[in-house]
């Protein structure tokens, strides 16, 4: 190899050692703590979906009761609302079939 390239050998080596070390830095490794998505996080919202679930509730005012519900934080929850309501509806159907609101 001539001198010219092993210096674009080394500059493509460089350059692609600085992109993967740049990309492991802008994924987050670390769980936020006011993560919703974790397992734990989604049990709670069903357990308390299920709780404040009744009959003559439709889906806003499953939303409303859910967020009176006591063990409902506001500050973990902060990314709630009504579409992430119907995603945890849908996600119960698959464990509970026979769940309807």
């Amino acid at each position: 190899m001539k001198t010219v390239e092993w210096i674009m050998m080394g500059a493509f080596v460089a350059g692609l050692g600085l992109s993967v070390w740049k990309l492991y830095y802008f994924f987050p490794t670390k769980q936020l703590p006011d993560d919703d998505t974790t397992p734990e996080s989604v049990k709670l919202l069903e357990k308390i979906m299920v709780e404040s679930h009744s009959p003559e509730l439709d889906h806003t005012g499953l939303y409303e009761a859910m967020l009176d519900h006591p063990q409902f934080d506001p500050h973990h929850f902060w990314r709630f609302n009504e579409n992430r309501l119907h995603h945890l509806i849908e996600h119960y159907r698959f464990k509970e079939p026979d769940f309807r609101l």
